[in-house]
């Protein structure tokens, strides 16, 4: 059944995943809608593939909006409120870390197992971090045949953890080098610069490929790995926080907004959780 009010959803995922670091499945669970819209993912390519549609339609419309009407406010923002922007989005992530505890049962289920699983993705995403690719903004480069080859790949990687909640697949991107290039790309074309076109068609489908693959491979893991994959998503929850960690302000007035845009974030993503009473 087409619901409407997954047009709003869609928009909120569609808005995290221009955000490095902020999950646009991290949004889908807070909305309670992370078990269908892996589901309906997984099953695009599968006799049941009118419900999947009927179902992911909206919430592609809603992320479509969203992208093409926030990326130039985005790039805006990064650009030039950097410090704030990041802080406000790392109080988005740490808010949803009670209610991945939640959800994982971690005082009865989790082992030494599960612990350094933990440690070994928050570590991995300490040094992706550190070791980030240099971007070179499009309009300094020649769209060619390897060029299109990396964003089609980092597409595939980016699309294929936008599906877990904890780490973005704009984070691969800007780990991979190939956010700065997407973002402008997805920019120009609503200046109706064509030209980028074949940027965003090998990013696409890139996406696509990902998205079909990784939601399978998701399936399969929390229903035979449950408290394993929970622990990983917990570790990459906690090290996208490192990963765009931007640094200390400097004034006391670049405290106070800092200060009062992380306890936004830290308390919107927490209430959303808190009413949140679905499982993974």
């Amino acid at each position: 059944m087409f619901k409407w009010v997954n047009i709003i959803k869609g928009f909120l995922m569609g808005v995290c995943e221009l955000i490095p670091g902020v999950s646009s499945g991290t949004m889908a669970l807070l909305l309670g809608i992370y078990d269908q819209f892996l589901g309906a993912v997984s099953k695009v390519v599968s006799r049941h593939y009118k419900k999947a549609v009927i179902f992911l339609i909206p919430l592609v419309i809603g992320m479509g909006i969203a992208i093409l009407s926030m990326s130039s406010l985005i790039d805006y923002l990064l650009r030039n409120h950097m410090m704030p922007v990041h802080w406000f989005f790392m109080g988005l992530i740490l808010g949803v870390v009670p209610m991945m505890l939640r959800i994982s049962n971690y005082k009865v289920e989790f082992r030494a197992p599960h612990y350094i699983l933990i440690i070994i993705a928050v570590a991995g995403l300490f040094f992706m971090g550190m070791m980030r690719a240099d971007e070179v903004p499009i309009e300094e480069i020649s769209i060619t045949a390897p060029l299109l080859i990396k964003l089609f790949f980092s597409g595939m990687l980016g699309s294929a953890t936008m599906l877990l909640p904890g780490i973005s697949g704009s984070l691969v991107l800007l780990l991979l080098g190939s956010y700065s290039i997407i973002i402008y790309s997805l920019s120009e074309l609503t200046s109706f610069n064509f030209s980028v076109l074949p940027v965003l068609i090998a990013a696409g489908l890139g996406i696509v490929a990902g998205l079909l693959v990784a939601s399978r491979i998701i399936q399969y893991m929390l229903r035979h790995y449950t408290y394993l994959t929970y622990a990983l998503i917990l570790g990459l929850v906690m090290g996208s926080v490192f990963a765009i960690y931007p640094g200390l302000p400097e004034t006391l007035l670049s405290w106070m907004i800092t200060v009062l845009v992380f306890t936004a974030g830290l308390l919107i993503s927490y209430f959303m959780g808190k009413e949140n009473k679905d499982t993974i």
